[in-house]
């Protein structure tokens, strides 16, 4: 009954501005040594999978937490060129979907707390104005407003290195959710789509580096790297450069990777596998049953099996039925330009 009590005051309290400030400047500060963190895996080699997927402290410069993941709004402030100590920006404001979700689950009580939310197409804004009332701002794939890790110089240098690239994205865990798939399966497939390429590199996802998962990939020989830890703020630039080396593309589920590098003219292949989800703790069992609700579930799976059926085949040709479903889903055609998206985050 207690916590109940507690639960109700925080949610009353959480609709302030200064609950949030006063929040988040109290978790900061116990997390001084961040930015020192994030400035050391900034210039650390994208191939150092321990360093970089290292736990970071949690450190929220923006109440809602997606804000906070893969450093996207941090990015979009740098764009737009807005100073994050503007008091005109909304910093504890504003909601984003920090990638993208496949059907209609929404969470709708961020984008209700919000005053602003954002995300990527008008695929995604149905499903939120439906859910909630609201209209979201449309600004297309994240990706495309970060600058990249590694500069002209460095890229020419690493790809000279590795040739004809295959990257590979291997389904990934989710916070306190496992995913688990058959990797000898996944490897077979890989082993018969490498012909005519130099490496295969297998972006390993920060949570599945800690769990182990990667190992698997080590032994078959393959070159592994990771885009970084879930808080990194140069998440985004390295997921940048990592796409720009690859020549292929293919995974074993849908997920936002395959709308960003697509937006890069990366041909992509998914193979279709089995993946389960496995909860590791009570978050993990509420994570999984709003995943697993029937109308979830029924959008989910349709709009997956779209995605699936476009992209089942391996070829280095991008279809126009392809690219016209990548651009519906990610919003290839909602991007702004710096002036545009400070508007809409200053206003």
């Amino acid at each position: 009954m207690i916590n109940n009590l507690k639960r109700k005051i925080v949610m009353q309290a959480e609709k302030t501005r200064v609950f949030r400030e006063i929040y988040c400047t109290i978790k900061k500060s116990r997390s001084a040594d961040f930015p020192e963190q994030i400035k050391s895996r900034q210039s650390a080699d994208i191939f150092d999978l321990p360093k970089l997927s290292a736990p970071l402290p949690y450190h929220p410069e923006f109440y809602f937490d997606d804000c906070n993941y893969y450093g996207i709004l941090f990015q979009l402030l740098k764009y737009a060129n807005i100073d994050i100590n503007d008091s005109r920006f909304p910093r504890h404001e504003i909601y984003l979907e920090h990638g993208i979700v496949i059907g209609n689950l929404v969470r709708e009580d961020s984008v209700i707390l919000a005053r602003k939310t954002l995300t990527y197409s008008n695929y995604r804004a149905q499903f939120i104005l439906e859910k909630t009332g609201k209209t979201p701002s449309l600004i297309g794939p994240y990706i495309h407003y970060v600058e990249g890790l590694l500069d002209q110089e460095a890229l020419s240098k690493v790809k000279k290195s590795l040739g004809r690239v295959l990257l590979v994205f291997p389904s990934h865990s989710i916070g306190a959710v496992a995913a688990e798939y058959d990797k000898k399966q996944f490897c077979l497939e890989i082993e018969k789509r490498k012909a005519g390429y130099d490496t295969v590199l297998v972006c390993i996802y920060w949570k599945d580096t800690l769990n182990g998962d990667h190992e698997y990939y080590q032994k078959m020989g393959y070159k592994l790297t990771t885009a970084g830890h879930r808080d990194d703020l140069y998440f985004l630039d390295r997921l940048k450069s990592i796409i720009l080396l690859a020549d292929m593309v293919m995974s074993n589920s849908t997920g936002t990777h395959i709308g960003y590098s697509l937006f890069f003219n990366k041909p992509n292949y998914i193979f279709r596998q089995d993946v389960s989800l496995i909860a590791k703790s009570k978050s993990g069992d509420n994570l999984l049953k709003s995943h697993y609700q029937p109308e979830v579930t029924s959008t989910k799976s349709r709009d997956n099996q779209l995605l699936y059926d476009t992209f089942n085949i391996f070829s280095d040709e991008i279809t126009s039925e392809q690219h016209n479903l990548a651009n519906y889903i990610w919003g290839f055609d909602c991007i702004k330009t710096p002036e545009e998206l400070r508007a809409i985050l200053l206003d």
